[in-house]
């Protein structure tokens, strides 16, 4: 029974083909022949592994040290004490949203304008959140409201925007 062959078709560079076609003739072989027969002794496990270099040797030693600092636990930052607050070095600091001491004689929390202006709080909430205070938002039914600034509320939790009319 004849055997069926199949062709494999490689791609290789000029360099390295001149140095396959020398081992061949070295050999006494085909160039096919000694393909084939690195082939099976590849997938047969026959193959020395290929020799690293040095430099490729120093390079793997330089990542797997840089990977063991990496995977160390980060030391914890020194804490110190200054002006009465507790301050991490290296940790980024968030500047809070302008405040002021007491609230305005009249002014209202945007909870309070929502209501007496039959608007959705969001919509002030996110205008204030973009402006500053003492701007000023008019509103087609509501008239002109002027923006205060947020202020601790009394009974806690977190700053509201405070309002007056303008």
């Amino acid at each position: 029974m004849p055997r069926i062959r199949t062709q494999l078709a490689i791609q290789a560079t000029p360099d390295l083909l001149a140095r396959v076609k020398g081992a061949a003739t070295a050999r006494g072989q085909t160039i096919t022949r000694l393909l084939i027969d690195w082939i099976e002794a590849g997938l047969a496990g026959d193959l020395p592994a290929p020799a690293a270099g040095p430099d490729l040797l120093a390079r793997v030693e330089a990542l797997e040290a840089a990977m063991a600092l990496l995977q160390r636990p980060a030391p914890p930052e020194p804490a110190t004490m200054g002006a009465g607050t507790l301050e991490i070095i290296g940790a980024a600091h968030l500047r809070p949203a302008a405040t002021t001491a007491a609230p305005a004689v009249g002014a209202i929390t945007t909870a309070e304008l929502a209501e007496r202006t039959g608007t959705n709080r969001a919509a002030w909430n996110n205008w204030a959140a973009k402006s500053s205070p003492g701007n000023v938002r008019d509103h087609p039914q509501a008239g002109g409201w002027r923006l205060i600034g947020k202020v601790a509320a009394e009974s806690g939790g977190p700053p509201r925007w405070l309002w007056e009319q303008a």
